[in-house]
């Protein structure tokens, strides 16, 4: 007998994977992450067992495109291969480790984008979900707003080094809040209301406090990307010829303006902001890396551990993402998985837009509209910012996606609700077996987490405590600290023990391994080496680690700080700017 699940519980389903994300610092460290992964699947799971339909065909197979990015890193992960190796004409990875952690997220997304149209499946539905959008970004601005008034980094001492409420990072609470705004004003649209204003205004102030500039030019795009699609709503051909060129010529001076301000500021010897002169660093070396694995790219998930092989002088630090996820998708997966992008975001607005005109119900087509404002405004936001990264981000968005792709079923307000018809019971256990093994599997980084964060007692306890999170899971990481460990709890002079030098030497080349690129894992090995009386060893990988750190640089150009530098200097010396000239 299968169980009976009501469609309540499905909506609350969704509405806890939406919110948790956004309040649990982004869903970015294992635990959290771990929980957004487990509830994606068990929403797919009692979607499976409720048996509902999607409202439409699209909404019935979209979830193909995400799960065409999985399917994708399990062929890289096929053929993992090293970072230094010719780059073979197939799809393959140089972060294996990184690449099923990738694939495991993307069968998340796959999952969300399955059930979101199986659940939003009414008119009451819709606004209850639009609701959740806009209360989602209201509490996010909330909390941030106070925390910015009350000054410091932390909320109320729950957690230190935050910048912006329960987020870590003020430009992606941004790009919740650009969500959460757009789909807000879609609701303004039909019903305008004292509470409802003073909600937008609230998510307007968070967003503002944000100071995220990537977003400020979001907003324009966002809007005349829908001001386009929109044009075809005029009752004649020269009112939609007007507005879809009034239109592009907005989006056209957004972007002019953006970029000619940042070149002009260049050129001129002016100060570039720190956050845009290394986004600037980042796309140029991006085009090197892109040209040694165009096709397939070099595996989901690896661009911190590929990116300093590539890292030129203009940019100073590790960066961890492209601060751009169209960049950063097109590295790791290449030309193909790019393409396959651009054609499910424009197969998506087509969908969405023929959906949008045709809707009979005006509260029904101004929901609509807010939504593909707030689709537009992620992948304009996207140009910028690594939000696909954020866990909590990406459900957002595939949630927004799901819900306009779920808007035959309730657009007119008159559509028939299709019965559902749940599944032979050998197909739901199966379903069910496999949603434990997946959940398994997002599971293990959590517990490893744990474990490594556990109090010890003695250096021996916190070598023991590494090792477990070890065996759960192979992070590069988790195998630095394991090496760390190791090292220090061997002691020196004449009580070393050679047996931990030696486990420690183990870890550190295990390390490297994985990260060959990194010069904290190849100094830690060389440094091991030499006190097991390697002498030649450890001069190698002493050389090794700084070629990574200098030689591996070799920049062809001048960087925006030498270009600035010489500018000013020949400022000065002419007596343009203030300053004590060279020669004088």
């Amino acid at each position: 007998m299968m169980p009976r699940i009501p469609s309540r519980a499905l909506e609350g389903l969704l509405y806890a994977l939406t919110a948790f994300g956004v309040l649990a610092f982004g869903g970015v460290e294992p635990w959290s992450r771990a929980t957004i992964e487990v509830l994606a699947l068990l929403l797919a799971l009692a979607c499976f067992l409720k048996g509902r339909p999607a409202g439409s065909l699209s909404g019935a197979y979209y979830w193909l495109f995400p799960a065409a990015v999985a399917a994708l890193g399990c062929l890289q992960l096929a053929s993992a291969t090293a970072p230094g190796d010719p780059r073979p004409l197939v799809p393959f990875t140089t972060t294996p480790h990184e690449t099923q952690a990738s694939v495991m997220l993307w069968v998340s997304y796959a999952a969300v984008l399955w059930s979101v149209p199986r659940v939003i499946v009414t008119p009451d539905s819709a606004r209850r979900y639009a609701r959740l959008l806009l209360g989602v970004g209201l509490v996010l601005a909330f909390l941030g707003l106070l925390q910015t008034a009350a000054g410091g980094d932390s909320l109320g001492g729950l957690r230190a080094g935050l910048r912006f409420g329960p987020y870590y990072n003020r430009d992606h609470a941004a790009n919740i809040l650009l969500m959460s705004l757009s789909v807000g004003l879609g609701m303004m649209y039909f019903r305008p209301g004292r509470l409802l204003a003073s909600a937008l205004l609230i998510i307007f102030a968070g967003l503002a406090a944000c100071s995220s500039q990537a977003s400020f030019i979001a907003i324009p795009l966002a809007a005349a990307s829908v001001a386009f699609i929109g044009a075809d709503f005029a009752r004649s051909a020269r009112s939609r010829r007007l507005r879809a060129g009034a239109a592009l010529a907005g989006a056209a001076l957004t972007i002019f303006f953006a970029y000619h301000h940042v070149a002009a500021s260049a050129d001129g010897g002016g100060l570039i902001d720190d956050t845009v002169s290394a986004r600037l660093a980042i796309y140029g070396d991006a085009w090197r890396w892109w040209r040694d694995a165009p096709l397939f790219g070099t595996g989901l998930g690896g661009f911190e551990t590929v990116y300093p092989s590539y890292q030129d002088l203009a940019l100073l630090g590790r960066a961890a993402h492209a601060h751009s996820d169209w960049i950063e998708f097109m590295l790791e997966t290449g030309i193909f998985g790019l393409l396959g992008a651009l054609l499910g975001a424009g197969l998506s607005i087509f969908l969405v837009a023929r959906i949008w005109r045709d809707a009979r119900s005006s509260e029904m087509r101004a929901l609509i509209g807010g939504g593909l404002a707030a689709a537009v405004a992620f992948a304009a936001h996207s140009l910028f910012e690594f939000s696909f990264q954020i866990p909590a981000n990406a459900v957002m968005f595939f949630g927004v996606l799901g819900f306009l792709l779920s808007a035959p079923s309730w657009a007119d307000k008159a559509s028939t609700r299709v019965a559902g018809q749940s599944p032979p019971t050998g197909a739901a256990l199966l379903a069910a077996g496999y949603c434990l093994v997946l959940m398994r599997t997002a599971i293990l980084p959590a517990a490893a987490a744990w474990q490594a964060d556990s109090p010890s007692a003695n250096r021996l306890e916190r070598v023991v405590a590494l090792a477990r999170a070890v065996s759960l899971n192979e992070h590069p990481g988790y195998l630095t600290l394991l090496s760390v460990a190791s090292y220090k709890a061997a002691g020196e002079g004449a009580q070393t023990d050679y047996a931990l030098l030696r486990l420690s030497l183990r870890y550190a080349l295990a390390a490297v391994e994985q990260r060959p690129f990194s010069s904290d894992d190849l100094y830690l090995a060389g440094e091991t080496l030499r006190r097991l009386e390697r002498p030649a060893d450890s001069q190698d990988f002493f050389a090794r680690a700084q070629a990574v750190r200098f030689a591996r640089f070799g920049p062809t150009r001048e960087t925006f700080r030498q270009r600035r530098e010489k500018t000013l200097k020949e400022l000065r010396e002419i007596f343009l700017v203030p300053g004590k000239p060279e020669n004088r």
